[in-house]
């Protein structure tokens, strides 16, 4: 049988969500493209667990009790929340990799700002910031909504709180 979905899971990807959002650059300076592109394989890996893990309990749909319905509901929308954070890591790194003027104001074809570094760096660090403010968002969603008073579900296998394949290591060159 499939290990449940707890409060404490959801606590879990909590914290990782809020460690993640917490070594987002937040200045133009500290903004890496090969840490922007780890940061987005993170993100990815954590949609990727939370999908796998509503998946797996719904193999055996009668087995998923009405509080652990709330928890995977609550699971959903932090995967909703986790993609809109992703999609803005994939914006951040789409103005750095290929320049201001195509992705953000094609307008500006003849202006020096096109593709000037430092306003590369200060486009990717605003949406750096927005994917941060979204991730904190979701972990705080995934803390506060409560389960049922008095509910509890029933014992299944082990609660596994690790994910299987560990984030990948943060760059030196963050400021």
């Amino acid at each position: 049988m499939s290990s449940s979905v707890t409060p404490a899971t959801l606590d879990y990807l909590a914290q990782r969500l809020d460690e993640l959002a917490a070594q987002f650059p937040t200045s133009p300076d500290a903004v890496d493209l090969v840490t922007l592109t780890d940061d987005i394989g993170t993100l990815g890996h954590h949609l990727q667990h939370a999908i796998e893990r509503a998946q797996e309990r719904f193999t055996a749909p009668e087995t998923v009790y009405p509080p652990e319905r709330v928890a995977l509901v609550r699971l959903a929308r932090a995967a909703a929340g986790i993609a809109r954070a992703l999609d803005t890591l994939a914006e951040a790194l789409t103005y750095a990799t290929t320049g201001f003027q195509r992705e953000a104001v094609e307008d500006l074809a003849h202006s020096p700002l096109r593709n000037d570094p430092e306003v590369l760096r200060i486009m990717t660090a605003e949406k750096y910031v927005a994917a941060r403010a979204r991730l904190r968002h979701t972990a705080a969603a995934l803390r506060t909504a409560s389960t049922p008073a008095g509910s509890s579900t029933p014992r299944t296998t082990g609660l596994q709180t690790q994910p299987a394949a560990g984030p990948q290591p943060r760059q030196p060159n963050r400021h």
